[in-house]
């Protein structure tokens, strides 16, 4: 299942130490980060802007780094995990994907 992520954060290198020390360690190849549940392709927001991404509604899209996730296994329970994972260390994300609806709920249910 595919998705994408947006993050509010001081760069790829330390988004990626954060993936690894909650996922455990990557396969790299490039950008490519390869973990048990899923594959990820980290990397720096092309449109980022710093003015723009603090407008309502749609700011995130001008977050500073943007990962394009491939999810193997229990879409939503991972996705809530790397979501839970960035929130709790002060990174604002948000995901964009087809099962968002889904997500939300549970997210929101716990």
């Amino acid at each position: 299942m595919f998705c994408r992520l947006y993050i509010h954060g001081n760069s790829v290198k330390s988004a990626a130490a954060l993936f690894e020390k909650k996922f455990g360690r990557a396969v790299k190849c490039g950008r490519d980060h390869r973990f048990t549940a899923f594959e990820m392709t980290l990397k720096e927001n092309e449109d980022h802007d710093r003015n723009k991404l603090r407008t309502y509604p749609d700011g995130f899209l001008y977050y500073e780094i943007t990962a394009e996730l491939e999810i193997y296994e229990d879409h939503i329970r991972v996705t809530d995990e790397i979501l839970e994972m960035l929130w709790d260390n002060g990174l604002p994300a948000v995901v964009s994907c087809e099962y968002e609806e889904e997500l939300n709920r549970y997210i929101f249910s716990k």
